[in-house]
């Protein structure tokens, strides 16, 4: 049998270049006299032709080579060379004064002999629970760590009565491949990583654990960190957004007291049930259209309004009226000119057109004031009403909730940032239904990502730009992508925005955890997908969320 090998391989040998593993002849002293293509290319080298097999071949000395020479039949040796793991055969054969030498790459070899040793020993060797489990699930062998957490009595137990998180479902998965699946579950109140690896040749799958309590409670007061920053920045933004309303609420109430004040005197002096028929309809059309001009300001050109005013000034005083400085901006502003009160003689003669005159003028800052009030108060009441609906207060975590609702509490809530050179375009599918999602961890998401889009246009050369926000049903996702038209992301650090602390912006304006939060958001608690492009000019994110996930996400907000 050893001699119809050696004849074999000596064949091979005499056809070097036909045979697809490296193949060397040589001499008696070592000096190599062929080597076929895959030999060059093992030792990288063009030509090894006339070098001494001593030198390029890792492990072989001078004794090994005398052996060799002295054997006259195979001998074996091994080497290592780049991460190979190659085994070459010598042959001596009597009748020629040359050595063949035939070489077979055995890395995978040694790689699966070394990971069954590893098994055989590492085990007990290691801190973390470690178990072997047969193809339906039950527990062969565990170790000192897992016997601790699951008991003594684990050998022969279901793998899924022990790890409650492990369904039908992921076993599957796990015995389909080859590569390593994990999967988190809580024992005895710690948290636990679980790695499945199934072995096919053994037909057995073993479960590398690790205690990853103290890793959830750091991140979980990492996000409970950025939750609390957002929380700053979203409560300064909301403030400041209330202290305009609220300001321009405050100085109109202090202005109508006078106001009213000097409208009281007015109607004083003018005593309407005096006036005919006709007469009471055209104050009644006056009193219309001041209630109108003060809801809706009359668009002049301030030349424009500045020579209306001067003439008006001109006529009151020319008509013997009573301060005709202070009336006639207020018979400006609520369009009445100089023509309607010459119309307006004839009417009301005398001093009753005086009378109408400071009525008009007086009771015009009543109505204006009283509607910046009422405007303040409904900025105030729409402010607080998108930070309840943005903030879901008094609701349920987990509900059935409209994106399209949250995005639009989101841009009231960030509407300091983005006033001025920044427009929002919406462009929503109204086909798309509602999801159920932590809605308040969702409107963290548009507001992480929104407000990275504000601070990229506002960091641009121009500081104006455009955010489109666009919504869609693709199948059982719902799609939102928020894209800005702003410097866009380097290349070099687009793969690392989603990683923890990682930030482009400038120290103290971010903690680099707004978008690994989101990513988490997006991906662990809701089971969606984000991804990210950009180039100069255009960074798109795209959000999906799963439409069908109530019991998902109801499961999650028991545990």
């Amino acid at each position: 049998m050893d001699n119809d090998v050696t004849k074999s391989l000596q064949d091979l040998a005499l056809f070097p270049e036909m045979n697809p593993g490296p193949v060397c002849r040589m001499d008696l002293a070592g000096k190599i006299l062929l080597a076929n293509r895959a030999a060059r290319e093992l030792f990288n080298a063009e030509d090894i032709v006339g070098k001494s097999w001593l030198d390029i071949c890792p492990g072989m000395t001078l004794s090994l080579w005398k052996g060799i020479v002295r054997g006259g039949e195979r001998v074996l040796h091994e080497a290592e060379l780049t991460q190979r793991h190659v085994l070459f055969t010598h042959l001596f054969p009597e009748s020629h004064q040359t050595i063949f030498v035939y070489g077979a790459d055995v890395t995978e070899l040694r790689k699966a002999e070394r990971q069954l040793s590893e098994i055989a020993r590492f085990p007990e060797m290691n801190p973390g629970p470690v178990l072997r489990l047969d193809h339906e699930g039950s527990v062969l062998l565990a170790n000192q760590s897992a016997r601790k957490i699951f008991g003594d009595d684990v050998i022969g137990k279901a793998w899924f009565d022990l790890c409650i998180d492990v369904d039908k479902i992921f076993w599957n998965s796990v015995l389909a491949t080859e590569s390593p699946l994990r999967i988190e579950s809580e024992v005895d109140g710690c948290v636990y990583s679980f790695s499945h690896r199934y072995d096919p040749n053994s037909n057995l799958v073993f479960v590398f654990g690790a205690d990853i309590t103290q890793h959830k409670l750091t991140e979980k007061a990492l996000r409970q960190s950025e939750k609390m920053a957002t929380l700053g920045t979203l409560a300064a933004g909301v403030a400041h957004e209330l202290n305009n309303p609220a300001g321009a609420a405050k100085r109109a109430a202090e202005q109508l007291v006078e106001a009213m004040e000097k409208h009281e005197r007015a109607l004083l002096n003018f005593d309407t049930s005096t006036l005919n028929e006709h007469q009471r309809q055209v104050i009644f059309h006056l009193d219309s259209r001041l209630k109108q001009s003060a809801r809706e300001l009359i668009a002049m050109k301030p030349l424009e309004r500045s020579d209306l005013e001067a003439q008006m000034e001109e006529w009151l005083e020319e008509n013997g009226a009573d301060d005709a400085w202070s009336l006639a901006p207020g018979l400006v502003a609520q369009g009445i000119t100089v023509a309607e009160l010459h119309r307006l003689m004839d009417l009301f003669p005398g001093k009753l057109l005086e009378n109408v005159i400071q009525w008009a003028a007086h009771t015009y800052p009543v109505y204006k004031l009283l509607h910046e009030i009422s405007q303040g108060s409904s900025r105030i009441s729409e402010i607080v009403s998108a930070m309840k609906g943005y903030s879901y207060v008094g609701l349920a975590p987990v509900r059935m909730i409209d994106v399209h609702e949250g995005i639009d509490n989101t841009l009231v809530i960030l509407q300091h940032k983005l006033k001025g050179n920044i427009a929002v375009i919406r462009d929503y599918d109204d086909a798309l239904p509602n999801i159920c999602a932590y809605g308040g961890e969702l409107n963290q998401v548009w507001t992480n990502l929104i407000d990275n889009a504000a601070d990229s246009i506002a960091a641009s050369d121009s500081g104006s730009g455009e955010i489109t926000i666009t919504t869609r049903l693709q199948g059982v996702w719902a799609l939102v992508v928020i894209s800005d038209n702003g410097p866009g992301i380097p290349k070099k650090i687009l793969n690392h925005v989603f990683d923890p602390f990682f930030t482009t912006k400038e120290p103290g304006k971010g903690t680099g955890l707004g978008l690994s939060t989101t990513y988490s958001i997006v991906t662990d608690t809701h089971g969606g997908e984000i991804d990210v492009e950009s180039e100069p000019g255009k960074t798109t994110f795209r959000v999906r969320l799963p439409i069908e996930n109530e019991r998902l996400l109801l499961e999650r907000a028991k545990t």
